[in-house]
């Protein structure tokens, strides 16, 4: 069965190695001050964080972020029937659909499984 978002990719967006910071809580804080957001969900593990970071006031405004807490690595999720329109409702369903905790458990899997072709 085709998930309801179609075809998943996932983008490197910001190297954080040279932002480095004494806890997760303040990496997901500096990350969320750039897009001067808000994080609706937030999940994490001893190797990912996955964050569905919101405008504040506007709640179809979502987009879904990973950061590889080994590599210091931030990856946006794209999918083809939603880029940046996320309201918690699609994320809680794409969370189940895709199985999005399997990259938080193992965010390696972006580089290899969802990593768009070079053109």
């Amino acid at each position: 069965m085709q998930p309801s978002l179609g075809k998943m990719s996932a983008y490197k967006i910001l190297n954080w190695q040279d932002r480095a910071a004494s806890s997760i809580e303040q990496t997901v804080a500096a990350f969320l001050e750039i897009g001067e957001a808000i994080a609706t969900r937030w999940i994490q593990t001893a190797k990912g964080v996955l964050l569905l970071q919101l405008v504040p006031g506007d709640d179809a405004s979502g987009a879904i972020y990973v950061f590889d807490r080994r590599c210091d690595q931030w990856y946006m999720l794209s999918f083809e029937e939603c880029e940046d329109q996320f309201t918690s409702e699609k994320f809680d369903r794409a969370f189940s659909e895709y199985d999005l905790f399997r990259l938080v458990e193992q965010p390696g899997l972006l580089l290899s499984e969802f990593q768009p072709a070079a053109a």
